[in-house]
């Protein structure tokens, strides 16, 4: 059926489906030359949906989402995902995209989005350059077109990664290199060879040097740390070279940095690329290959350390590591991995084992930021596992007693006609508000039909709809008051509530162990005075529990 033109003012009332639609503009760019602003296809492509949507008085535009240097063939990009969130949150149910490609590329993704999760949640989609539109797209011509578009489009970006692969695979057959960043001490040159950093040669020295003099990964961090010498992202982020702000403040050296330096051959002057494969057109999932796949062109640029330093220094790491594994014993299990913090630099406090004369050994927490990486960063503290898992159950005891106290108060609460009385009252007021916003809905509906049809004037239009728009506003905040309402009452004002239930789980417990720590707590902080900060989970449900019971005057119940 074809498509009645909406640039004419005489639109036949029938053709109108819905009065106002919530409307998004969603763009695209797959690759862009200057990373410092948007180019001119991502602003061509918005501009040019502004006026698409400014020529239909039923598209009323209240977001525009982006994705620069994104590819189309899946769907994990943050604009898109932004843009999805808006869509379950309600507050988008139209979205207008320049073609199929920008919004996909993948065949069977693109057709799941259009076909099934769009109108799952009701939104409309249109297509501009691609004549689509969800709304009317029953004709058989556009049931068979669209799928067959997205397949050209997913041909089209597996033959682009084919022809990239087959690329990159020649210029590693010369020795160029084909990654983003070059290693550490060298920097890419415009004929795809490495050449020597100034800059950050002499640290890669210094690195091989001291791991020559015996120096472990951890002091060769530390010494870095003290001496103030940027770690490699944030020297990338210093020169440029990386642009996202997070790589900023990552100033610390770390062993694993310090390891990765002095076993990577690229600093013997060869080349080892090829040690992953990346599926440009799918998933963008990276698998590791095989040594035997690698591929290894030797003598491709200047070496930072020479072969016998290398290969002396590997030789020491693997007896060190060796020694390490035959006098290690089974590490205990530690039940608060990634749970205990340092209270003054906020990361994360490492567990350490300190052997006994008796063979057993003793597990402490200290700050990694003052024994690891830098003294004059943070302060010395130090708890032993023993002290903090006991400080912990004490605490988690105090909230299981505090929960069968409001457990029984809130068994008398639900037992009272009034509780009851304000719970069908809270239901009443939510089915009469949903009747309201339908009745308004109807209304707003047909304006713009009595708008066209000459039944009201310019002027009595735009009165009219402000006034509707104003009141489904004013009526939707209602109805989010109500639902929380409604949310406390069946669920966090009765023995159901999460804080309760989770705590009684474990009343009968003797001992604290991995699962009431999973379950109940969320992170601790460690002080140099020795004080413990726990945050436990659910609080939330705690604080309005304990709010509504305190304002209920049920406080002292025993």
């Amino acid at each position: 059926m074809a498509r009645t033109s909406r640039k004419r003012i005489d639109i036949p009332v029938q053709t109108i489906q819905e009065q106002i639609w919530n409307t998004c503009i969603y763009g695209r760019l797959s690759f862009e030359d200057d990373r410092k602003k948007e180019s001119d296809s991502i602003g061509n492509q918005i501009s040019m949906l502004e006026r698409y949507i400014a020529e239909r008085p039923y598209l009323k535009l209240t977001s525009v989402f982006k994705d620069i240097n994104q590819t189309g063939t899946n769907f994990e990009r943050p604009g898109f995902n932004e843009m999805m969130d808006s869509i379950r949150a309600g507050k988008i149910n139209c979205i207008v995209v320049k073609d199929l490609s920008r919004f996909g590329r993948n065949y069977i993704e693109t057709g799941t989005y259009l076909e099934k999760i769009l109108p799952f949640f009701n939104v409309r989609f249109i297509s501009v350059n691609d004549g689509y539109d969800s709304l009317n797209a029953n004709s058989q011509d556009e049931g068979y077109v669209v799928p067959l578009k997205n397949l050209i489009h997913e041909v089209y970006a597996r033959d682009i990664s084919q022809k990239t692969k087959s690329g990159l695979a020649v210029k590693r057959s010369k020795g160029e290199f084909t990654g983003c960043v070059a290693a550490y001490g060298y920097q890419k040159a415009d004929n795809g060879k490495l050449v020597i950093d100034e800059e950050t040669a002499p640290v890669v020295r210094d690195i091989f040097k001291w791991a020559a003099g015996g120096m472990g990964d951890m002091r060769i961090a530390q010494k870095l740390n003290e001496l103030s010498i940027p770690s490699p992202s944030q020297y990338r982020y210093m020169k440029g070279i990386l642009k996202n702000e997070r790589y900023a403040n990552m100033r610390y050296w770390y062993k694993s940095a310090v390891r990765r330096i002095l076993v990577n051959p690229v600093y013997l002057g060869h080349m080892v690329q090829g040690k992953t494969k990346t599926d440009l057109w799918g998933k963008g999932g990276c698998v590791e290959l095989p040594q035997e796949q690698w591929v290894e062109i030797k003598n491709t640029h200047e070496p930072l350390v020479d072969e016998e330093t290398f290969w002396a220094i590997r030789q020491i790491k693997q007896e060190r590591e060796s020694s390490e594994r035959k006098e290690g014993s089974p590490q205990a299990e530690n039940i608060l991995k990634g749970r205990v913090f340092c209270g003054d630099c906020k990361r994360s406090m490492k567990r350490r084992k300190m052997p006994k004369p008796n063979g057993s050994a003793l597990y402490y927490f200290s700050c990694a930021t003052y024994e690891d990486i830098a003294k004059n960063d943070c302060i010395r503290k130090r708890m032993d596992e023993p002290e903090l898992l006991s400080i912990l159950y004490t605490a988690i005891r105090k909230q299981i007693d505090l929960a069968v106290d409001m457990d029984r108060m809130v068994s008398k609460l639900n037992a009272k006609k009034g509780f009851c009385q304000h719970q069908s009252k809270v239901d009443a007021e939510i089915t009469e508000t949903e009747k309201k916003l339908s009745r308004l809905s109807m209304l707003r509906s047909s304006l713009y039909a009595d708008y066209q049809e000459k039944l009201l004037d310019e002027a009595e239009y735009l009165f009219t709809k402000a006034k509707y728009e104003k009141d489904v506003n004013a009526l939707r905040r209602r109805l989010d008051e109500l639902s929380m309402q409604k949310h406390r009452l069946d669920t966090m004002l009765t023995p159901q509530n999460p804080w309760l239930a989770a705590l009684k789980k474990f009343k009968k417990n003797k001992a604290i162990t991995g699962e009431m720590i999973s379950e109940l707590i969320e992170r601790v902080e460690i002080f140099s005075d020795q004080t413990v900060s726990i945050c436990f989970r659910y609080r939330d449900e705690f604080e309005s529990l304990l709010r509504f019971i305190e304002a209920d005057g049920e406080a002292g119940v025993s």
